[in-house]
């Protein structure tokens, strides 16, 4: 199947779902909708509904998140043209800049069948979307480095598999480097490669990252270990290679 009608057909799969959602709608959604900013003022219900399960759905929320109410699951009493709420604004504001990237920016890409940004593209089930290394680096800064470590644990728990953090060894490699490297904090750096390899324990590049940081802290026999493994997994690594013959010569 090509990659334009497995995306048709993920689209048709999801549109069937919302329709059988949107029939189980609670009678408290209005009929006619007042305050509309940026979404068509002659939009039908069936559709608006679908576009707010779309968004409740991509940031992980209810409709309490943006709208005036508290039962999520009757909708009883929300007043949903009131603007009080911050997060209604703000919501408007991506709205109108995903509307931008696709009428304007896709476009000029030039693909056939291009892809269109939504909501999902950067949430991914969370309602605040920032970078693993980001967070991490926020953490070790309020918290040190062993309370970014139970903060991965924490989100590892809670979100391996949904796309909604980027847990392949790669992201700890960069809080690492950035410990390391900018900080000069190697203890630090050293500690989150540990964190990585105990779960990407065949991660060549971590191991040699790890060889790097020893050798810098001038832990010699730990450096040649770490470097060992990384050959071990990467056997054509040369710069490893030259690498390790360097920190094996040095006194």
């Amino acid at each position: 199947m090509s990659h334009h009608r497995r995306f048709l057909w993920g689209w048709i799969v999801a549109a069937m779902m919302l329709v059988t959602q949107i029939g189980q709608a609670p009678a408290q959604i209005p009929d006619e909708f007042t305050n509309l900013k940026v979404l068509p003022k002659d939009i039908g219900k069936r559709k608006l509904v679908q576009t707010m399960r779309g968004f409740a759905s991509a940031l992980g929320k209810r409709c309490n998140y943006c709208h005036v109410g508290e039962d999520p699951n009757s909708l009883e009493g929300y007043d949903f043209s009131s603007d009080e709420k911050e997060k209604k604004r703000i919501a408007r504001l991506m709205m109108q800049m995903t509307a931008e990237i696709n009428n304007r920016f896709i476009p000029e890409v030039g693909h056939e069948f291009p892809i269109e940004v939504r909501c999902v593209t950067c949430h991914r089930g969370i309602d605040e979307p920032e970078s693993m290394d980001r967070v991490m680096l926020d953490v070790i800064e309020d918290d040190g480095v062993t309370g970014a470590s139970d903060k991965y644990r924490e989100l590892r728990d809670e979100y391996y598999g949904k796309g909604s953090y980027n847990f392949s060894a790669g992201a700890l490699n960069e809080v690492a480097e950035t410990l390391g490297r900018r900080d000069k904090d190697l203890d630090g750096a050293i500690a989150m490669m540990k964190l990585n390899l105990e779960f990407h324990p065949e991660a060549a590049y971590s191991h040699l990252l790890l060889g790097q940081f020893y050798a810098a802290r001038g832990d010699k026999d730990a450096a040649i270990s770490s470097i060992e493994q990384a050959i071990e997994l990467e056997p054509d690594n040369e710069w490893a290679k030259r690498l390790l013959e360097r920190i094996r010569a040095s006194d």
